[in-house]
């Protein structure tokens, strides 16, 4: 009789301890960006993506007075502290293409506001990985990570999606 009752626990633990502990998808198979060709210029070192169809022109700061080119800029975490200069500030604000702020964990604000101070500009706790402004519009939009994992597809993601807003604006 002992033994009848202790089955039905012994299963249930079982299937709790497989079902409980199981690993969180690392990843998520999506679809790459299959819109127009587009040139970035990006400020620091390019990005490893999918798409062979974009291309990435490195650009530093003094080029941002003469943007015709491209469709867009990106800016890596390496080269965030320089962009956050209050005379970039209005490049941004006035510029037809949009920024993207890579890995940033301070919004976009400090580089669109002259009088915001990077160092001192309070960390936004929203889990994204990258900020796209554009001043044409006035609207940003942040781009996570699947489940927050940092990796080459999940990254590889978030730029596919990136170029599809580029493409839209």
């Amino acid at each position: 009789m002992k033994s009848k009752v202790n089955l039905p626990i012994l299963v249930i633990s079982i299937l709790f301890i497989a079902f409980g502990c199981s690993k969180q998808n690392e990843s998520i198979e999506t679809e790459p960006y299959i819109g127009k060709p587009l040139h970035i210029g990006i400020i620091g070192e390019e990005p490893k993506v999918r798409e062979e169809h974009i291309k990435f022109t490195a650009i530093d700061f003094t080029d941002l007075q003469s943007l015709e080119h491209y469709d867009a800029v990106f800016i890596t975490k390496e080269n965030l502290k320089e962009a956050d200069k209050a005379q970039y500030a209005t490049v941004y604000n006035n510029s037809p293409l949009p920024f993207l702020f890579i890995e940033t964990q301070k919004g976009y604000v400090p580089f669109i506001s002259e009088e915001a101070d990077f160092e001192n500009y309070p960390d936004v706790d929203s889990g994204f990985y990258a900020y796209l402004y554009d001043s044409k519009s006035k609207k940003y939009w942040g781009y996570g990570l699947y489940n927050d994992i940092v990796n080459e597809q999940n990254i590889q993601d978030a730029y596919s999606r990136i170029f599809d807003t580029i493409e839209d604006l």
